[in-house]
């Protein structure tokens, strides 16, 4: 039986949390932008093994790369720590701030993991900056890393926080963005020195890289970047590198800044309260794409709503359109039918949404490009009033997905008919998470399927499950993944990727690769290590040494056969032929959706292959296994899903 894990204690929230749908009544939340970037207490010392812990996954299905000293390298949804090659999709890279063995007070050694077969086994790579910015007691300072996966070469970008100490930072708060990659190709473990990539980097903060890679019609491979600058009005700035010919692993003539986003004359800003998200962009293989952030217009009488802002480019992020925007009324039009104007509270009093209040759009944001050329985005919602937002009020506060097809950016800017689909409630997820700006940090990330246009994918970690304990009551996180086979219209309910049984496990923040292959999809999350806090009065899951893990799974269904009446208990069948050779059909039917494992195994109980590990719909499924490779014996096959398992035997006679 499932163990309830008791992860976050709800009790000392000023939030009343019994019943479904409970506001917060008399507690609002702040409109403008907070970043929780770092912890605010003191870093401690200690010493941790780099090896972890059994994680207690459902299936097994995830791969334990490496730690680090916090957990606050991956809260950004617009970072993007994991990229697979579209040429070669054995080839991943991922990276993320390291825990150094050799100075466990350094929290941004930014270390780096790359497989060369397709996640099964990984090679690790540390302090990729060494030397270029250290703490007060000699410890890296890198923040946020990025990766792409080139054709031949992994990229590893990130900002070094270079205030303290004396070193050398950028602007105001010390941002100076750097990049490396390995010259000797993947696995080559040789990374080529840090190179700054703003040219006057002491005079800019340059913060939290959005980064996308093509390679254009001429062959030249392209790299974009937009960047937050954290000095004067926070504007967004705009780099762009591109090769003259295939990349030949040399650095990259880099092009910028470019303000892209004028903040202080497009938007709201008054010199200290900040409402414009850091923004995120993708760019498809024919150069379109879009950058996306959420704001409040300079001119409410114009635009008075906390909305989304959209950039767009046909030329591979050389040129920029002007600001289109999801309008006030269409966003009203909308959400005015989808959040309740009255909720219940926990004592049965009523709470109202006042009669102008509106949907605002939170500062998580995340975007892509599809196929076709469709803006895709991802971002939360909530209700607000003129003195602030319900951070807790329906089931209805949660993720959504905004669409437009290419043909509605040929007006140059303006208005944009967006279509709007709800993806997943984190009402109750911002709740336990507590603060007032728990619903800026979602690790919400999407992907297409480079083989189905029509495909989309999602991951999002929020509660899975809570208990209560004598007076206290608890919840705990989980990674989730969606999917969507009409372009992003309706979604699938979220399922638990993660799903551990042990206690104190709390999976959270996974990064997506941008493309998933035939259903299957590649994520990166962490898991905060409870009993090795790392900041002094630690008070979330980031002030802890956290484990950094590698998934691989599926998400959709695959081979069913739903034309069939669905299957009403779960039931592994015996393989036909039986005895086989070379190869024999093994089916199975599950009664509800979740994970499952079917794998091949000889008769000293190794893993011989595995047929399927991931989420898939109820039905009727039948795989192919091929014995050709294999020495004529007995094997076993079998089937795990959801508490269920079963276990049959076949010969293979050559």
């Amino acid at each position: 039986m499932r163990k309830l894990v008791l992860m976050v204690l709800i009790g000392a929230l000023a939030i009343g949390l019994v019943g479904k749908n409970i506001p917060n009544p008399g507690k609002y939340v702040s409109a403008a932008m907070q970043s929780d970037a770092e912890p605010e207490g003191e870093l401690v010392s200690f010493n941790a093994p780099q090896g972890g812990y059994s994680t207690g996954l459902r299936e097994g299905n995830a791969v334990l790369i490496d730690s680090s000293l916090n957990g606050y390298g991956m809260i950004s949804s617009e970072t993007n720590p994991i990229s697979v090659n579209p040429y070669d999709t054995d080839k991943i890279v991922m990276a993320y701030r390291q825990y150094d063995v050799n100075n466990n007070s350094s929290s941004g050694a930014i270390g780096s993991a790359v497989s060369l077969d397709g996640g099964e086994s990984w090679g690790t790579s540390s302090n990729l900056n060494f030397g270029l910015g250290l703490n007060v007691n000699g410890g890296a300072l890198g923040r946020y890393p990025s990766v792409l996966a080139a054709e031949n070469y992994p990229v590893v970008l990130w900002n070094e926080y270079g205030i303290q100490g004396g070193f050398p930072g950028g602007g105001e708060f010390g941002g100076r963005a750097y990049y490396t990659f390995d010259l000797f190709n993947y696995g080559g473990g040789f990374w080529f020195p840090g190179v700054d990539f703003h040219p006057s980097p002491l005079s800019h903060d340059t913060w939290n890289l959005a980064v996308t890679q093509n390679v254009d019609d001429a062959g030249d491979y392209v790299i974009n970047i937009v960047a937050g600058d954290n000095s004067g009005n926070k504007d967004r700035i705009h780099f762009r590198a591109q090769s003259n010919g295939a990349w030949q692993g040399t650095t990259l003539p880099m092009i910028g800044p470019n303000i892209l986003v004028e903040n202080s004359l497009d938007f709201r800003f008054d010199g200290e309260d900040n409402y414009t998200s850091n923004g995120n962009m993708d760019i498809n293989d024919d150069g379109v794409g879009y950058y996306a952030l959420t704001s409040y217009w300079h001119n409410e009488n114009e635009i008075a709503n906390h909305t989304l802002f959209v950039k767009q480019t046909t030329d591979f992020g050389l040129t920029w359109s002007d600001w289109f925007y999801l309008s006030d009324e269409n966003s009203i039009a909308h959400f005015s039918t989808v959040f309740p104007d009255s909720v219940q509270d926990s004592d049965s009093s009523w709470a109202h949404l006042a009669e102008d209040w509106a949907p605002f759009l939170g500062y998580d944001t995340e975007v892509l490009t599809d196929a076709n050329g469709g803006f895709h985005a991802f971002v939360p919602v909530l209700p607000s009033e003129t003195d602030g937002l319900w951070g807790r009020w329906s089931d209805e506060n949660g993720l959504y997905h905004f669409y437009a097809e290419d043909a509605n950016f040929l007006a140059g800017s303006g208005s944009l008919d967006l279509s709007i689909s709800f993806l997943a409630t984190q009402d109750l997820t911002w709740a336990v998470i507590g603060g007032s700006y728990s619903y800026q940090y979602n690790g919400m990330s999407m992907a297409t399927d480079i083989n189905d246009d029509s495909k989309l994918y999602a991951t999002y970690y929020a509660v899975s499950d809570t208990i209560t304990i004598g007076a206290d009551w608890f919840a705990y996180f989980d990674v989730f993944g969606s999917y969507s086979d009409d372009n992003g219209a309706t979604w699938s309910e979220g399922v638990n990727l993660t799903h551990t049984f042990e206690p104190n496990l709390d999976e959270m923040y996974p990064h997506m690769n941008r493309f998933g292959v035939d259903g299957e999809v590649y994520i990166m999350y962490q898991m905060p290590d409870y009993n090795q806090g790392t900041v002094a009065d630690p008070e979330n899951g980031q002030d802890y040494l956290n484990k950094v893990y590698f998934m691989k799974t599926t998400l959709g269904p695959v081979s069913v056969d739903n034309e069939v009446a669905q299957p009403a208990t779960f039931e592994l069948k015996e393989n036909y032929p039986n005895p086989f050779n070379p190869s024999t059909t093994i089916g199975f039917s599950i009664p509800t959706s979740g994970m499952v494992e079917l794998t091949v195994y000889d008769i000293t109980g190794r893993a011989v292959e595995t047929l399927h590990q991931g989420f898939l719909t109820s039905g009727n499924y039948q795989y192919t296994f091929a014995g050709n490779n294999l020495a004529s014996g007995a094997y076993f096959y079998s089937l795990k899903s959801q508490g269920f398992q079963d276990v049959k035997k076949m010969l293979l006679i050559k």
